[in-house]
């Protein structure tokens, strides 16, 4: 299991706005540089409680989240058993690529890549179990296997058309790189600069360091940029240092970046992200305390 933080708010948000990407562009193909497991068997703790868990229950009362494609394809997983699709009945949290094949179907071409063998095999139990045809998963560096694959489009094997292409970044660490190959975050400005769709989600434990790929990205490519960035505060909106990828607590952050999507997905993820930010204020943190979630959007034309 690639991923121990599935389902937590960072998540929810990060997957919330990959689905108004996918769902609105419809892209033929879709690849994933590190697509970790497609699946998590469910948690039900404090991180879990604030995060996916809660999200189920404001969602309703919060129209651009209860309208989301996020809700409507997460919920069967997670609570299978209020609307169960052939799922049988395990609660789960898919991961993004699950969450895209689930979404996109047959309708696409699928690249999947995680260096580690138990989340690659759980790739391909899910892959085919949904019945696609066109899919890969690949035990290798994702930044060079994604760029390879997206260099060959007009080579392949006929399949679903091309289309547009949507590729999604979420690296453990944005600056490692193997021999000879870009580090995540290159390889997201090398993406936005030849015009492929990019999803790059990024994390920050400092106040200060809030959209701090966005601006890392606007010195690396020349592309549109749209950036979702979400600030975990307490309620007096202190400045204290978080603790990403341990806790959700004030000081952590996440966002995601996107590149080269339509005007109707930015504006649905600006809608999606203040819908997040306002079912989340002044509530209890998973540590105890009091806080909200502050959403800031940034645009670079």
């Amino acid at each position: 299991m690639a991923n121990r933080h599935f389902g937590k708010i960072a998540d929810v948000w990060k997957h919330a706005a990959l689905m108004e990407a996918i769902s609105r562009v419809a892209p033929g193909r879709y690849a994933e540089t590190h697509a970790g497991s497609a699946a998590y068997p469910m948690v039900r703790d404090s991180e879990r409680a604030f995060g996916i868990l809660r999200f189920l229950e404001v969602a309703p009362q919060h129209p651009a989240l209860a309208e989301s494609r996020y809700l409507a394809v997460v919920a069967p997983y997670v609570r299978p058993g209020q609307a169960d699709h052939g799922r049988g009945a395990t609660e789960m949290y898919p991961g993004s690529a699950l969450l895209a094949m689930t979404e996109l179907g047959n309708g696409c071409s699928y690249l999947l890549c995680d260096l580690d063998p138990q989340s690659a095999a759980d790739l391909r139990h899910r892959a085919a179990g949904l019945g696609l045809r066109h899919w890969q998963v690949a035990e290798a560096d994702g930044m060079l296997t994604v760029r390879a694959w997206l260099d060959c489009a007009g080579s392949e094997s006929p399949g679903p058309a091309l289309g547009t292409a949507i590729a999604h970044i979420d690296p453990f660490d944005p600056y490692a790189r193997t021999p000879g190959g870009p580090s995540a975050l290159e390889f997201a400005g090398h993406l936005a600069t030849s015009g492929t769709g990019l999803v790059y989600w990024y994390g920050c434990d400092e106040p200060g360091e809030h959209a701090w790929a966005y601006r890392e990205l606007c010195d690396l490519t020349p592309a549109p940029l749209w950036c979702g960035d979400i600030m975990v505060t307490d309620t007096g909106g202190g400045g204290s240092p978080g603790d990403l990828g341990v806790a959700t607590t004030p000081g952590t952050g996440f966002g995601v970046v996107l590149a080269n999507l339509p005007p109707g997905v930015l504006t649905a993820c600006t809608a999606v992200g203040c819908a997040l930010a306002g079912a989340y204020t002044d509530v209890a943190l998973p540590g105890g305390t009091r806080g909200s979630l502050v959403f800031t959007s940034y645009r670079r034309p």
